[in-house]
């Protein structure tokens, strides 16, 4: 295995995807959130034209209903342009249309069935191996990474979209299933987090996804570069996102005015982003931001250039909830019992939430705050603010 190569392996395309979370309806924002993911996959074409002797994409390339005839178009055009082997598993995301045959992928693309499958490339007289096996539908509890096996002596890639550590619906399956297989570079997908999971002997990577959606998927988005030299596998992570997501902290603690507090935000602002602003700390600035919290997101975009919304306020006035806890108060009743709400897991809060018929009725509004651990932030927020309007009319 004493060849020298360059392959890029990236995974979770979903090209047509939506980005969500900004307040906008700006007409060429909106073209830009829409041609976001087509953007970063022509920045990966050209950066395996350039740099790379083959590609691995590792599932859901598509995104389920947004695989459209302009999707796999853009696609299959992508890959002629490319003109270099690539080789694909499907995911959970990648639906099988009736019209999927009519647009047929160029012949330098290898598709994995169901069933492992095998092929092998040649860089500079050198055989390289790629094995993998994809998904048959949206869901599956078959542990894929079990089936696949490289080739002793034979430097081999794994490609499989898989979910590591748990317990079903998505290729489950443990880090112990990667050993042994002589396979050196696990290729996955599904986890939109880039992370190298293993180092070496073998080397196990999920890329991420290639351009993030929503404030959820923040930072840099893109694919690896991996360079083989003999037995040393060094995957290099190259950021081709056409937006980044970026939550950033306001802190109001020390300071004393709205332009201080603007201006150490926008000192965390990267150019061409997208901004979710965590209003935080304790201090002066409490009352005038809760008065429209908005006018700093506004004035933030202004200044910048770059989509801000409110992600978060927990901002408070300076005060000591563990102090006032001690008392025997209307302030320190709320704060003991927002402290007991505050114990509670994301669903039993969710219950205790939507115990009455009315409130059953926005139960599926509030779902979505759980799910993204949300209400205990709600939580947090309605604690303080009753505490703070009870100690400013007490004043």
């Amino acid at each position: 295995m004493g060849c020298e190569f360059t392959f890029i392996h990236c995974a979770d395309l979903h090209l047509g995807s939506r980005c969500w979370g900004s307040r906008h309806d700006d007409p060429a924002l909106g073209k830009r959130f829409y041609g976001a993911t087509f953007a970063s996959f022509r920045r990966i074409v050209d950066l395996g034209i350039s740099r790379a002797d083959f590609m691995v994409i590792s599932g859901d390339i598509y995104d389920d209903l947004n695989e459209t005839p302009r999707t796999r178009l853009f696609f299959a055009s992508e890959m002629k342009r490319f003109a270099k082997p690539c080789f694909i598993v499907t995911g959970n995301h990648d639906a099988r249309h009736s019209w999927s045959e009519s647009i047929p992928y160029p012949s330098n693309v290898y598709q994995f069935g169901t069933a492992p499958m095998k092929y092998r490339v040649s860089v500079k007289g050198t055989p390289v191996e790629i094995t993998g096996v994809s998904f048959d539908g949206p869901h599956t509890d078959e542990n894929l990474v079990s089936k696949l096996r490289g080739s002793p002596g034979v430097f081999t890639i794994g490609v499989v979209h898989c979910e590591v550590g748990t317990a079903g619906g998505y290729a489950p399956c443990s880090m112990e299933d990667f050993l042994g297989k002589d396979i050196q570079y696990w290729a996955l997908g599904h986890i939109h987090k880039r992370m190298v999971m293993r180092e070496a002997e073998p080397v196990v990577v999920y890329p991420g996804n290639i351009q993030g959606r929503d404030i959820a998927e923040s930072g840099e988005k893109g694919c690896m570069l991996v360079h083989v030299d003999g037995g040393n596998v060094t995957p290099e992570f190259v950021p081709t996102q056409e937006i980044i997501w970026k939550e950033v902290a306001a802190d109001i603690t020390g300071k004393s005015t709205l332009g201080e507090l603007i201006d150490s935000v926008k000192a965390e602002i990267p150019p061409d982003s997208v901004i979710g602003l965590n209003i935080v700390g304790k201090g002066a600035l409490n009352k005038a931001i809760r008065q429209n919290p908005s006018d700093i997101a506004e004035r933030v975009e202004e200044e910048t250039g770059c989509p801000t919304t409110i992600r978060k306020v927990t901002c408070t006035d300076d005060i000591d909830l563990e102090k006032i806890a001690q008392g025997e108060t209307l302030a320190s009743a709320i704060v003991k019992a927002g402290e007991s709400f505050y114990a509670m897991s994301e669903e039993e809060l969710l219950d205790a939430i939507c115990c009455t018929a009315p409130s059953k009725d926005i139960r599926i509004y509030l779902e979505y705050f759980a799910k993204h651990g949300r209400l205990h932030d709600l939580v947090r927020e309605a604690q303080l603010s009753a505490v703070s309007r009870i100690l400013e009319g007490s004043e």
